[in-house]
Parts: structure tokens; C-alpha cells; sequence
């Protein structure tokens, strides 16, 4: 599902900004990309995340260490503001944005991993992602007058929330933890941008960010022995996104 996602987002993309080249291939435009510029971007995200699940000292807990991929998914979209500045070919700029993020995704294990064999109970996680922001510097070289490729590559941050729980079928043991938290990290990607009026461009962009990985420690409910779970779960997102851009 998400692979057809993703293919219906780079059909569109190729749509909208290749399609849109054929033309200048005769006559492309004069198109200084000097200047500050603001606009706003829809797209979809996806991850390939995990949740590591492992028992902690004293011993005597004999779940066996597991791990569970929650893979968030979702729609994202917000704006974007930056500067670029041309030297002959080459484009160099700046480009800050921020967007809402409906990446989320769950995961569940049913019996639970146990030394000497499945025991009762079940293993679930749930990931999800916000919002999130960017602030990268851009390096682009002009294939033509206007139409623009680049790299990037920068600071990211975000907001995520996470859970996960390890519920014995037997005596209804669990272990359950919720965290919320501001992420720092970064991001990668590239993409292309065409300016198809003297002041208006469309752009599609990839982006990989990765927001490092979160951790809790869970104590039984209801309380028993002192042993613990602690959970591991990993903030990773690749972005496709359109956007389009007003220059000044």
C-alpha cells in the first residue's frame, strides 16, 4: 500500500515538473534565482522504524529480547520560506520549513517471545510523528535557466510520541509507557525546482530525516517483582514532497 503511495507521488511529481520542461526544451526563459522566496508543500512520509523490547535486570524475567517495526506512515504538508543566490550556473541558498505530519503507525505481537518456548500474552508498539521542521542549506546547479537541481542537507526536529506494552495473558502482567518528545537530528535529500512564470516555481523534493531513537523503562501493573522492560524505539522518516514558491 504504501509502495503505491509512493509511486502515485512520483507519477504526480514527474507530471508536474517534468511535464512542464518540455516546452522551455525549445525556449527556456530567462530566470534570475536571486531573491527570498515563500511557499507551501503537501506530501507523504513513511519509515522503516523499530521498537527493540528487552527485559532488564534482576534476572528472572525470561522474555526473550524482540523487536517489532511499527513503519509510521502518513500525509504531511506545511510551508517554507528561504534565499537563494546565483553565481553563473550554480545556486546556493537557505530553506526553512515546518509541517504537520500524520505519520503514525502500530504494531503487535501475540504470544509473547519467552525462554522455553510462546508464552500468553501480546507485544504491541505504536509510533507516531507530529509535526516536524527543517533549517538546510542548498547547493543547485541550473540544467537550464529555470530549472533548477539541488542538494540539502541540515538541521531537523520534530515532535513524537511513542508506546508500547508487554501484556502477560496470565494474570493480565503488564508493562506499560507512553513518552512524548522534541526530537533534534537531521536531514538529507535532494530534488528539482522549476520556475515556470518570472516569479512562481513548483519543486519535488526527497528527504531523508532521522530524529535519533527514544527510551523508557516500564515497571509491572500490578507491581510485582522488581523486574523491568525497557523499550527502544527509533525516529526515522523518508519525505516526498511538492511544493511551489513565490520569489520576491
Amino acid at each position: 500500500m504504501k509502495l503505491s503511495r509512493l509511486t502515485c507521488l512520483l507519477s504526480l511529481a514527474c507530471v508536474l515538473v517534468f511535464s512542464q520542461t518540455a516546452p522551455a526544451a525549445e525556449s527556456a526563459p530567462s530566470f534570475n534565482w536571486t531573491g527570498p522566496y515563500l511557499g507551501v508543500h503537501v506530501g507523504y512520509g513513511w519509515s522503516n522504524a523499530d521498537t527493540n523490547f528487552q527485559s532488564l535486570p534482576p534476572t528472572g524475567n525470561t522474555s526473550l529480547p524482540w523487536t517489532l517495526s511499527q513503519d509510521p506512515g502518513g500525509v504531511v504538508g506545511g510551508a517554507q520560506a528561504g534565499y537563494n543566490y546565483q553565481m553563473g550556473c550554480f545556486v546556493v541558498g537557505i530553506e526553512a520549513d515546518f509541517s504537520g505530519s500524520g505519520m503514525s503507525g502500530y504494531s503487535s505481537i501475540s504470544p509473547v517471545p519467552h525462554v522455553g518456548g510462546p508464552a500468553p500474552g501480546v507485544l504491541s508498539t505504536q509510533e507516531s510523528i507530529n509535526w516536524f521542521g527543517t533549517l538546510r542549506p542548498r547547493l543547485g546547479y541550473t540544467v537550464k535557466p529555470n530549472v533548477l537541481i539541488y542538494a540539502t542537507g541540515g538541521l531537523a526536529y520534530g515532535d513524537a510520541s511513542y508506546s508500547a506494552n508487554k501484556n502477560y495473558g496470565a494474570g493480565n502482567e503488564q508493562y506499560p509507557a507512553s513518552v512524548s518528545s522534541t526530537k533534534v537530528g537531521w536531514a538529507v535529500g535532494g530534488g528539482v525546482e522549476y520556475a515556470f512564470s518570472r516569479c512562481w516555481t513548483i519543486k519535488a523534493e526527497y528527504l531523508y530525516m532521522d530524529l535519533g531513537s527514544e527510551y523508557s523503562v516500564a515497571n509491572p501493573i500490578p507491581p510485582g517483582p522488581p523486574y523491568q522492560m525497557g523499550y527502544t524505539w527509533q525516529t526515522t522518516a523518508n519525505i516526498f514532497q511538492i511544493g511551489m514558491n513565490y520569489k520576491f
